[in-house]
C-alpha cells in the first residue's frame, strides 16, 4: 500500500512538471509575440512621421478634370499652326472650357514671317471652337521685334486672328503706337487699330 501511494505521488509530480514545462514555453511564447508586436508598432509609428503626409486637393465646383502642365498642339496639313501650354488647366465638361493659369500661346507664321509668343496669366480655351480668351497682362512679342501688351486679346481659331476691344499698345523698334480695338492675323502680321489712336517715333530707333 505504502508503495502504491508513492508510486502515484510520483506520477502526480510528473505530470504538475510536465504541465509547468508547458506552461513556461506558452510565456517564452507570449513573450516573443508582445515582443514582434512592439518592434511592429515602433517601426509603424517612425514611418508615420517620415513619410509625408498627402493631402488631395479638392475640386472647384464646376470643374470635372485638373492637370497640371497643359499642352495642346493645333495642326492644319500637318503643320503646327499654334501651340498653347500652361501651368495648371481646369476643365468644365458642361461649358465645354479649359481654363489655364500661367498661360503661354506660341502662334507659327507662314512664309518665313516668325514666330509670336503671347504670355498671359490666365486663358479659357473653347475646345469645340478651339477659340482662346487670353486674360491678365497679355504680352506678345515677335521674332522680329515688334510686340503688343493688352489687359484681354481674342485668338478666333476660325480666322486666325487676334482681336481685342481693350487699349492695345504696340511697340517696334524706334516707334510706339496706343489704341482701342485692335485686329492681328497672327499668319501675315498684318495689324490694324480701331481707334483713338496715338504714335510716337523716336530718331535713330531708339
Amino acid at each position: 500500500m505504502r508503495f502504491t501511494v508513492n508510486f502515484l505521488d510520483a506520477i502526480l509530480c510528473l505530470e504538475i512538471m510536465h504541465n509547468f514545462n508547458n506552461f513556461k514555453r506558452l510565456l517564452g511564447v507570449l513573450a516573443v509575440v508582445a515582443s514582434l508586436l512592439v518592434i511592429a508598432t515602433i517601426v509603424f509609428r517612425m514611418q508615420q512621421e517620415v513619410a509625408p503626409r498627402l493631402t488631395v486637393r479638392k475640386l472647384p465646383l464646376q470643374v470635372d478634370v485638373s492637370l497640371q502642365k497643359f499642352h495642346y498642339t493645333e495642326t492644319k496639313q500637318g503643320a503646327k499652326r499654334w501651340e498653347l501650354s500652361a501651368d495648371r488647366a481646369e476643365y468644365n465638361k458642361k461649358a465645354d472650357i479649359s481654363y489655364l493659369t500661367g498661360v503661354r500661346m506660341l502662334v507659327h507664321g507662314a512664309d518665313g514671317v516668325g514666330d509670336l509668343e503671347i504670355t498671359s496669366q490666365h486663358a479659357e480655351y473653347h475646345n469645340g471652337t478651339r477659340d482662346v480668351a487670353l486674360i491678365g497682362d497679355v504680352r506678345g512679342k515677335s521674332v522680329k521685334g515688334y510686340g503688343f501688351s493688352a489687359p484681354r486679346v481674342d485668338y478666333v481659331a476660325a480666322r486666325t486672328l487676334l482681336t481685342t476691344a481693350e487699349r492695345v499698345r504696340l511697340t517696334d523698334v524706334g516707334s510706339e503706337l496706343e489704341g482701342t480695338g485692335m485686329e492681328y492675323q497672327t499668319q501675315t502680321r498684318k495689324f490694324k487699330l480701331m481707334k483713338e489712336v496715338t504714335a510716337v517715333y523716336r530718331q535713330g530707333g531708339k
